[in-house]
């Protein structure tokens, strides 16, 4: 598989998985968004000021999982060799066994803490194709950037704007593609649906290991060329 390609298709199948999770967390816990901190941060003040002590904490247990996550990806890419991508999408693969666990009935910020994680590691690492930046865990901008680029391709006819728009279309279409996988699992297996999810783990697994980069041999007759020996023998 083409660098290029591999990226792509590793880029779609986080987008799905993405989604899938969104939605999860949404339909599964109470109409909780666990993969973005914007709303659980106005939430730790409004539990602050009212006095909810326990959803005070939890919700700032939530905003510590996320930035630590952001921190380890960091010093992973930082301090280690380690393939980071292979790293997200194991955490990624964890929390959904974990997620599984988690009784329905519990407190729904306690039910969303491994997403936190999850989705913090994920968008740490996957950002998009290399040449356009986009989150694969929420789509404010990747809408923003598709209207912006539509609406340039309409009015001046670019072919760059054009595959703009179609990049950030499809990370649009596969986020939403998970978000309806995950409306069907989750109404059919409630809480236990993020098992639904592992395969698209295992799909995103394969091209982390099928694209090594090969390294370059030298032919046969180098070392004696370089002792200014045209020939081997």
């Amino acid at each position: 598989m083409e660098s290029e390609k591999q990226t792509l298709y590793l880029h779609c199948i986080m987008c799905i998985l993405g989604g899938f999770l969104g939605a999860y967390a949404i339909l599964c816990r109470l109409m909780n968004f666990g993969s973005s901190q914007t709303a659980n941060m106005i939430d730790i003040l409004c539990t602050l000021f009212e006095g909810d002590v326990t959803d005070f904490l939890l919700r700032l247990s939530g905003l510590v999982l996320y930035v630590l996550a952001m921190l380890i990806c960091v010093l992973l890419t930082k301090k280690t060799a380690l393939n980071v991508k292979r790293y997200a999408i194991f955490i990624d693969m964890a929390g959904l066994i974990l997620l599984a666990f988690i009784p329905a009935d519990i407190n729904p910020i306690t039910g969303i803490l491994p997403i936190f994680f999850m989705m913090a590691t994920q968008w740490s690492v996957f950002s998009g194709n290399g040449e356009f930046n986009s989150s694969t865990i929420f789509s404010t901008n990747n809408l923003k950037q598709f209207t912006f680029a539509l609406t340039n391709y309409v009015m001046e006819r670019e072919k760059a704007q054009l595959r703009k728009a179609k990049f950030f279309g499809t990370s649009l279409l596969c986020y939403h593609i998970g978000v309806i996988f995950s409306f069907f699992a989750c109404r059919s297996f409630g809480t236990h649906a993020s098992l639904c999810a592992l395969p698209l783990t295992f799909c995103a697994l394969v091209p982390t290991f099928s694209c090594q980069p090969k390294q370059k041999q030298n032919p046969p007759h180098a070392k004696f060329q370089a002792h200014g020996n045209p020939h081997p023998l």
